[in-house]
């Protein structure tokens, strides 16, 4: 690297500390015109926040007149955000929807219950499904489990249980892979895994197969438990099963080898990834690269940084984060330097800690030239 670029860089991390400056990415949205239609039910003017949260609720109204702001249900999220945790305000303005003709559409009124979970009224969701017949809409398997899906989104998973055994009894719906996968999701979150797995069974008695979704879902929830030895034996269920594993299952997988520091097996498993044409991501390249950071092998996680970079896979905070500091241990300032550069072209966030280590090392260790160009005032203050 040339004294010129790292001094140039050195400004750039000296900025960035002296005005407690944080990189963030800014999301571009697909959609300008209902960015301009979610706008609409903002306040104009600085308002009481009582006037403030009715303006809120009449600009939504107002705004429902129009058919195209009906259709995109970024606005309706955008306003529950608003509304805060006013649930009759929400209430007030999902009631107002009743009147236009989407209401006897399953998939509208899907959605309104979906938000109504989002905004952890599980009651005003199960009251709407409960209206549909009322409004000429149909209740199917499809709302049933977004039903299910809204009690899990409220964190009400007790309530998710009751409804997957009394509900479809009373409504006449046969239960699907998605009614299943849905109930043991809720039932992981709950923490009852025992009984999440056994659910499993149930699905086979009932001639549903289990399929990827489901042992994703019990291996995350093994993941996220450390329990490590239960999701190994998952594993090896799947394969008896024969079902086909997506990226998402090799995700999991691989955190289990490395976590138990099962190196030639986690490598094994990469490549395997590749037979089968599965691309691994960020996230798979950096359990590979964490394998090593743990292990103190700089070389070996260096080597899986450059084979991400090669294959195209964009580096993420994580990885940043741990090759900085890996990096700084190492007093390899000039890759730990490169490294910052890089997050900061590409917008991604790196700690401030993280990033004054290097700031740290550069005045301890860099020339005196290179010294100079941060200034003096800043060394005095990393000093």
């Amino acid at each position: 690297m040339s004294s010129s670029s790292s001094s140039s860089l050195y400004r750039r991390l000296h900025g960035l500390f002296a005005q407690n400056h944080k990189v963030t990415v800014k999301l571009k949205t697909d959609n300008p015109k209902t960015t301009s239609l979610i706008k609409s039910i903002k306040p104009t003017s600085k308002l009481p926040p009582k006037q403030q949260l009715q303006t809120i609720v009449d600009n939504f109204k107002k705004s429902s007149e129009s058919p195209e702001f009906r259709s995109h249900y970024g606005n309706y999220l955008t306003a529950i955000h608003l509304l805060g945790n006013n649930s009759s305000a929400i209430e007030d303005i999902f009631d107002h929807q009743k009147q236009y003709p989407e209401i006897s559409n399953e998939f509208f009124v899907i959605r309104l219950i979906l938000l109504y979970g989002t905004a952890k009224m599980h009651e005003q969701a199960r009251k709407l499904f409960d209206e549909m017949p009322n409004l000429k809409c149909q209740q199917t398997v499809f709302s049933f489990n977004v039903l299910l899906e809204a009690c899990i989104r409220a964190e009400k998973y007790d309530t998710v249980r009751e409804l997957f055994r009394d509900l479809p009894e009373e409504l006449s719906v046969v239960p699907d892979v998605v009614s299943y996968n849905t109930f043991i999701k809720a039932l992981c979150k709950a923490g009852s895994l025992d009984y999440a797995v056994s659910v499993m069974d149930e699905m086979e008695n009932q001639g549903i197969k289990p399929d990827k979704v489901t042992f994703n879902t019990l291996s995350k929830a093994y993941n996220e438990s450390k329990k490590f030895s239960e999701a190994e034996d998952l594993w090896l269920l799947m394969q008896k099963k024969n079902v086909v594993a997506d990226l998402g299952s090799y995700s999991f997988r691989l955190r289990v080898l490395v976590a138990n520091n099962k190196v030639n097996e986690a490598i094994e498993l990469f490549e395997e990834m590749g037979k089968k044409d599965i691309i691994p991501n960020a996230f798979c390249y950096n359990m590979m690269i964490k394998m090593y950071v743990d292990d103190r092998n700089w070389e070996e996680a260096k080597r899986w940084y450059d084979k991400m970079v090669e294959n195209g896979r964009y580096p993420d905070n994580v990885t940043f984060e741990m090759l900085i500091s890996f990096a700084c241990d190492k007093d390899n300032l000039d890759f730990a330097l490169e490294l910052c550069k890089k997050a900061m072209d590409s917008k991604i966030h790196v700690h401030d800690a993280t990033m004054q280590r290097v700031v740290n090392g550069l005045a301890e260790h860099s020339k005196l030239e290179e010294e100079k160009e941060l200034g003096p005032n800043h060394l005095r203050d990393t000093g």
